[in-house]
């Protein structure tokens, strides 16, 4: 394809030595490693362990403790490519992807980091020398900004670079401070920008607002941001210097392969070539650079951004995470449509990105069919959501018209876009064919009160880990856990809080488990061991829950008694609920037994994609594309209760990562794991990664029993359990009705089932007997009104009434209405009911009677005066009313139209 990259036109406009998108991203992490810096890899892009994201969003979200000052891992310096996602709020609009050359859904971050190491000069000076010495980047087309009062960024450009003096820029803090969120570190930070325009308009433009470097343009394009974090936020928005200085610099992929490439557009690089090759393959429509090219670059996007989150353990659904993978594959979806595709089609380009990027990210390759499965089965899912929009839409339209309205509420746009994933322009476009317009204000109002409640549903921010607002009695934020072992411990308070109703501690050391990896965290008791000095008791708190903030252990706590000093929280002893525990563990460790046994009769594509485990129950998600049927759900429990019955030791052992898979232990894709991890072993059934707390043998268990079985997604099955006493529980009180349903059946042991199934049988029959005599009552009664109280009108019968609830109950009007229906063939019924503050409307049209009136075209004449909605077909039609009072007026403007329609 001609409009796409290849080597020999690489670098056509800027003299830069081609280089593949893969050499860049290895020479990024080589060079860095070369300076001293330790590579750890990419972070799934779907975080597990910070509470405050739907998705890996920055290179530094991994990073977040350690530029906090809890850096646990000792790092010192460290780079790596970092799989980000942004699809909303001021980083990315997902309805401006693929419009122009650089909004991306999912990007690769590059990045560069020191924690408490090197600071400004370094940094800069690196990143002057990976672009301009390494990569050729022509230093001419290199513009760098500062913050307007960092004098010493400025200093160390102007003397430590060659950069040309005048390409130093200074912005104000929109543009060169950075902000973690409203408290938190923070800092200047120094950007590099390329310019990708015309070096003969460059003096003229460069330092323009509009037209120049940070204005809103696609020439001077930022490449590189280094952040010098030196600051904490505090929450009265005074800035406080942090005791160890951080850098943490990003650099996006796409943009600088863009750049070293010379597409001047991302889509044109060899990243995303291949992908716009095959749409272009498959649908037959060449790619264009410009609008007409908008399908392929928002497909060749967004199959990225789904791949990459489903291969890490995401799924489409409703809420959350799962509703931005919707909406993202609704997106794509409707552009292949709109190119004609009426089958699956973004599935049909996963092996494609599996190639070109299954070597830096092998999950993609090790997961591929997977990936393709749950792609393909949410296309088939909405092109059948779609029918029933256009179907909705039809009728929100029809609606808006007889009330003689243009304007589409922006509630009905928003309900298109949030249940149908109709985006606004598709709406609009409908709407104009309709001669109607979009309510733009009601709708974007819809949209903001959505995002406010994905903001207000994030537990926790930034500002838990900075030190404002906290009691500190130590520096340190480190927790040893010791409750593998113990479940009381005599502990030192490090830091406390009160939260609301709440307290917050954080200890040095606690045998409570915070909740990670789906289980749910400890309950118990924290006392504090010294008498109050003023006499008081001593501080007891209840602690409701454990939870971890940015590798942070904080437990949260009911303050039962004593009061909140310094003196009383010093030390504390805390004690974790034993029997809570004990209910915990033994559903975690049958939650290992559970996959083992589903991979053991349903086949070893079976994957692990979520969990919940907590003292009453636990839930488990796992990938299958078809229900479970009686029989295999039978068979793993008689599975799972063999191993449980058979004792089998549960050992734990903590190895190095590669030597725990190499022993054959599972681990979970998507799970971010250490160098050194435990790894639970329960006999020779199972082996699997886990922190988690775990029974000593598969006995203690006691009992496993499944109670239910669903979907919650494309290809991702859900079962719920119990074990131990709540299954004995669950056994008794279904053995109890058993026993009371044999007892009411007067049944033998055994034979209950048949007895229920013969007297609903009997029922059954019972019913249609019934239904039977209500029907011919019905007939009779239709034969008696259209006798008594009908009358004639220019030889159509036409029968108005009023039908009182004591004659004619509710449930027995329709019965009454099929009754007209067979009566009337040259006539015209319009009953009405009032039922409290109801009015019910009813028309029935005979069959000769259809060429005069037909019922819905009654129903919407008349219904307005009693305010009442409805319609209905030309034999029937229905309206609903609150306005009882007037069904005196609606009656008699129902006789007056019938008399014109009739001419009598």
């Amino acid at each position: 394809m001609s409009t796409l990259i290849s080597q020999a036109q690489a670098s056509r406009g800027f003299g830069i030595p081609y280089l593949s998108g893969a050499e860049i991203r290895q020479g990024f992490i080589d060079f860095f490693a070369s300076k001293g810096h330790t590579y750890v890899p990419s972070a799934p892009v779907v975080p597990h362990d910070d509470p405050t994201l739907l998705f890996t969003n920055a290179g530094m979200n991994q990073f977040k403790s350690a530029l906090l000052g809890d850096n646990r891992e000792g790092w010192k310096r460290v780079a790596n490519s970092q799989k980000c996602i942004r699809v909303s709020g001021k980083h990315n609009d997902l309805d401006e992807v693929g419009r122009d050359t650089y909004h991306h859904t999912f990007f690769e971050m590059l990045g560069n980091w020191s924690f408490g190491d090197y600071y400004k000069q370094d940094a800069i000076v690196l990143a002057w020398e990976l672009l301009t010495e390494v990569w050729k980047v022509p230093k001419d087309r290199l513009y760098v900004t500062v913050y307007k009062d960092d004098d010493e960024a400025e200093q160390i450009w102007k003397t430590k670079t060659d950069i040309e003096h005048k390409r130093i820029m200074r912005f104000a803090e929109k543009s060169n401070f950075w902000e973690m969120g409203d408290v938190g570190p923070c800092g200047p930070c120094s950007e590099i920008h390329f310019d990708m325009g015309d070096p003969a308009t460059r003096d003229q433009t460069y330092a323009d607002p509009i037209l120049g470097v940070n204005g809103p343009n696609a020439r001077y394009i930022e490449l590189w941001n280094n952040v010098f974090m030196q600051f904490e936020r505090l929450q009265s928005g005074e800035l406080k210097p942090l005791k160890h200085k951080n850098v943490d610099t990003g650099m996006g992929f796409e943009r600088i392969v863009s750049v070293i490439q010379g597409t001047g557009s991302n889509y044109e690089t060899d990243v995303f070539g291949p992908l716009i090759q095959k749409i272009a393959s498959l649908s037959g429509v060449a790619y264009s650079q410009g609008p007409e090219g908008t399908a392929h670059r928002v497909m060749a996007d967004h199959v990225r951004a789904l791949s990459f989150a489903i291969a890490d353990g995401a799924t489409p659904g409703n809420e959350g995470r799962g509703y931005v993978l919707r909406r993202i594959l609704r997106r794509g979806s409707r552009f292949a449509r709109n190119m004609g595709q009426r089958e699956p089609f973004l599935c049909k380009l996963v092996a494609v990105l599996a190639e070109t990027m299954g070597q830096a990210y092998p999950e993609l390759v090790q997961r591929q069919a997977y990936i393709e499965q749950v792609i393909r089965a949410e296309e088939e899912r909405f092109m059948r959501t779609l029918g029933q929009g256009l179907d909705r839409f039809a009728k929100i339209s029809a609606d808006v018209k007889s009330k003689s309205a243009t304007v589409i509420p922006g509630a009905d746009v928003f309900t298109l876009y949030d249940t149908y994933g109709f985006p606004t322009d598709l709406t609009r476009i409908l709407a104009e064919e309709q001669g109607l317009t979009i309510d733009e204000a009601g709708y974007t109002k819809h949209m903001e009160e959505q995002r406010e409640r994905a903001r207000s549903a994030a537990k926790f921010d930034g500002s838990f880990a900075s030190d404002e607002g906290w009691t500190l009695l130590s520096p340190s934020l480190e927790t040893e856990f010791v409750g593998y072992a113990s479940l009381a411990s005599d502990c030192k308070t490090l830091r406390y809080r009160e939260d609301k109703d709440q307290v917050l501690v954080v200890l040095d050391r606690t045998p409570f488990y915070a909740e990670a990896g789906g289980q749910v965290g400890d309950t118990g008791t924290l006392a504090s061991t010294l008498k109050s000095a003023t006499g008081l008791p001593a501080a007891e708190l209840r602690v409701t829950d454990t939870i971890k903030v940015f590798d942070m252990i904080i437990h949260r706590c009911d303050l039962l008694g004593g009061l909140l000093t310094k003196e009383n929280m010093a030390s504390l002893v805390a004690k974790v609920d034993a029997d809570q525990r004990f209910a915990i563990l033994r559903n975690h460790s049958a939650t290992h037994l559970l996959h083992a046994a589903l991979r053991s009769v349903l086949g070893e594509h079976v994957q692990q994609q979520g969990s919940r485990v907590s003292p009453d129950a636990l839930r488990f998600d796992f990938t299958h594309f078809q229900g479970v049927t009686a029989e295999e759900l039978r068979k793993v429990e008689d599975l799972v209760n063999r191993q449980v019955q058979e004792n089998l030791a549960i050992s734990m052992s903590v190895h190095g990562i590669d030597e725990a898979k190499q022993l054959g232990a599972m681990a979970l894709f998507g799970e971010k794991y250490g160098d050194r991890v435990r790894v639970i072993k329960m006999g020779g059934f199972s082996m699997e990664l886990c922190g988690g707390t775990h029974a000593t043998a598969t006995g203690q268990i006691g009992f496993f029993k499944i109670v239910s079985e669903s979907s919650i997604a494309a290809g991702v099955r859900r079962i719920e359990a119990v074990t131990g006493n709540a299954a004995v529980t669950l056994a008794r009180r279904n053995f109890d009705a058993l026993a009371e349903i044999a007892k009411v059946f007067k049944s033998k042991p055994g034979q209950e089932q048949e007895r229920v199934a013969e007297a609903a049988a009997r029922i059954k029959a019972l019913e249609k007997e019934i239904l039977e005599l209500r029907q011919a009552q019905a007939r009779l009664q239709a034969v008696a009104l259209v006798g008594e109280r009908s009358v004639p009108m220019n030889g159509t019968t036409v029968l108005i009434a009023k039908l009182d609830e004591k004659t004619y109950p509710k449930d027995f009007v329709g019965l009454l209405v099929d009754g007209l229906a067979s009566q009337l063939r040259n006539g015209v019924a319009l009953l009405t009911q009032v039922s409290g503050d109801s009015l019910s409307i009813y028309v029935v049209c005979g069959k000769e009677a259809q060429t005069k009136v037909k019922a819905g075209d009654l129903i919407k004449a008349v219904g307005p005066v009693a305010d009442a909605r409805g319609g209905g077909k030309p034999d029937r039609a229905q309206a609903g009313s609150k306005s009882p009072q007037k069904e005196g007026l609606l009656l008699a403007e129902a006789e007056k139209w019938l008399k014109q329609a009739l001419g009598a």
